[in-house]
């Protein structure tokens, strides 16, 4: 899953720099192979194991996608726990990077649990070689705690020696939250599908209003894994098809936390969103702010937690990674900050916090709701062989290009609101400009092709490299410019 495997001294400085920035730790060496073309090839690296001065404390690090406010909610927890005063933990350093960045820095020695984001990204680091296997007495005894399914969905991941690599430590729903003010204002009918979301209704106030919010893919683990619901769900063509038109209707604004600003404030009346950024923002903003599990898709998934196999301190990690994995560690879940789904019942059975036994209750109902949905089969294999190509044909296509996507769309949507076309020649004209692009062979090495599910399976590798996902990045995005612009050509103006 390296985004860091391509040759060249300056290049591999440059990288050692960027990763100690972001972790804040210097002296730290990163040994990078890098290919020149051909095969994709592979990090390797060394590590030592550390030793604690007497009378220090120990430091845990972990690397997450979880928001700061979970953050200091389970930093808060744990650091007052028994178990960490026994075990001489007294702090947790953070780093919250988007995920391209993780390879390098379990690399670099520089994490010891790996939390939160997805199985995607888990199943990656595990095909990878970055998780150590959970193969301890005290592991398989968290384990043992965690259902193997939870609404049909497993819950834990085995490598290929069938070593258990990941467990769940949280549930989670993909949909989107409303904000029912903002769509009375603009008089918008509350959507209840993703299909809804691509409406051309939603598209008649562009350029100016954009009516919805998501993130480009790779600023997003949440969002894209709503995008790959998508596609998986109404098939890889008319996915992309769908796609186009929720772009063209949406603001962009960052991450998934910048998505559900844009929603909570009212500044658009729909954001993508995992469930729990949801359930806060209806619990901000009772009344106002809702969140909807999709009529046609949804996916449950397991968020896992894991150990870095360059942990130097796997004991510790361990027993945070336990910990987190009790009735007392899944009840954080429940704090108003977290406002998550516990992958385990028992956790409301703690302690309720005075003042918080209506939103418990909320969190419950919606615990024993989710129990029941019956999700998309999505295909986690499926999504792990298209990761790299998903997200930087996304980027590529539908954000680098949003300018002249939304042109196009305002001129279809104008169209049928002038009555000059029909409802049926605005799925014509959406599809010709959602058309998916082809693009040639790359330095001789890499065959060009139409990017298909086929093709996005063998491009997948390559895109690690930066050299070759910038030039594709940048034929894909001029290619979609021309397709868009031809395509708001033809388009009736009255």
């Amino acid at each position: 899953m390296s985004e860091f495997q391509s040759s060249g001294n300056v290049k591999n400085i440059i990288i050692a720099v960027l990763v100690i920035a972001l972790i804040g730790v210097s002296g730290v060496a990163i040994i990078l192979l890098g290919g020149q073309g051909g095969t994709p090839t592979t990090t390797t690296t060394t590590t030592t194991t550390t030793t604690t001065p007497p009378g220090e404390g120990l430091t845990l690090k972990i690397l997450t996608r979880h928001s700061v406010a979970i953050q200091n909610a389970y930093e808060a927890a744990f650091l007052a726990t028994s178990v960490a005063e026994d075990n001489n933990i007294t702090d947790i350093t953070w780093q919250d990077p988007y995920d391209n960045f993780w390879d390098d820095i379990i690399a670099a020695g520089e994490a010891d649990v790996c939390w939160g984001g997805g199985p995607t990204i888990f199943d990656q680091l595990m095909v990878d070689g970055r998780l150590y296997p959970l193969t301890s007495t005290l592991m398989q005894a968290a384990a043992a705690r965690v259902p193997d399914e939870f609404g049909g969905v497993d819950m834990k991941r085995n490598n290929t020696s069938n070593q258990l690599a990941w467990i769940a430590a949280a549930v989670s729903t993909f949909g989107f939250t409303t904000n029912n003010y903002f769509l009375d204002t603009w008089s918008l009918d509350s959507p209840s599908s993703w299909s809804d979301l691509g409406n051309w209704t939603y598209g008649q106030y562009l350029p100016l209003l954009p009516t919805i919010a998501i993130s480009d893919a790779p600023a997003s683990s949440s969002n894209r894994r709503c995008y790959e619901i998508i596609s998986q769900g109404y098939g890889w063509e008319s996915g992309w098809d769908l796609l186009a038109r929720i772009a063209a209707n949406s603001q962009m604004p960052g991450g998934s936390s910048a998505v559900k600003a844009a929603v909570d404030n009212g500044a658009v009346g729909v954001a993508c969103s995992i469930d729990f950024y949801g359930y806060q923002s209806a619990a901000d903003r009772p009344g106002v702010c809702e969140y909807i599990v999709p009529s046609d898709y949804t996916v449950i998934n397991g968020d896992p937690i894991a150990i870095a196999a360059t942990s130097t301190q796997k004991a510790i990690a361990e027993v945070f990674v336990d910990w987190v994995l009790t009735p007392e560690g899944q009840a954080v879940w429940l704090d108003p900050s977290a406002l998550r789904l516990p992958v385990m019942e028992e956790a409301f059975a703690e302690p309720i916090p005075a003042g918080n036994e209506d939103l418990h209750d909320v969190i419950y109902t919606a615990y024993n709701l989710t129990k029941t949905y019956v999700g998309l089969d999505f295909n986690d294999t499926e999504s792990l062989t298209v990761s790299n190509s998903f997200k930087y044909y996304f980027s590529a296509v539908l954000y680098s290009a949003q300018t002249a996507l939304v042109a196009c769309w305002q001129k279809i949507v104008t169209a049928r609101m002038n009555g000059w076309i029909t409802e049926g020649e605005v799925a014509t004209y959406a599809a010709s400009m959602s058309d998916i692009l082809t693009v040639g062979a790359y330095n001789g090495t890499i065959t060009g092709g139409t990017f298909n599910l086929a093709y996005a399976q063998y491009l997948n590798p390559w895109l690690a490299d930066s050299t070759v996902r910038a030039w594709y990045q940048t034929e894909w995005t001029s290619a979609a410019i021309a397709q868009y612009n031809a395509v708001a050509a033809t388009v009736p103006t009255s």
